[in-house]
């Protein structure tokens, strides 16, 4: 951003500079496309989760478990507790 903001005010093409960065996420997307791994079993899952979750195994297990439940197109909202240590649970069906 601060060096479109350099190139435009040095008198640049917007619209190049635009061309310029639409290729540039292109060519970002193409390679970390190249790069992923599909992640299936609950055990990697629960690898992800863990560094997420800071290093915290016992998240990571807990998020695992709820990913497979609800399944590749679930969805998990994770919130902060109030005072609370312990981890908590909560399944809803539907909206």
């Amino acid at each position: 951003i601060e060096e479109v903001s350099k190139a435009k005010a040095a008198g640049a093409d917007i619209v190049c500079i635009k061309e310029g960065v639409l290729k540039a996420k292109e060519a970002v997307l193409e390679a970390l496309m190249s790069m992923k791994r599909e992640i299936l079993s609950e055990e990697e899952i629960a690898q992800v989760a863990t560094i997420s979750a800071n290093g915290d195994k016992n998240i990571g297990s807990k998020i695992a478990q709820c990913v497979q439940e609800v399944g590749k197109d679930g969805v998990i909202t994770v919130e902060e507790s109030k005072g609370f240590k312990e981890l908590d649970v909560e399944k809803t069906d539907g909206m």
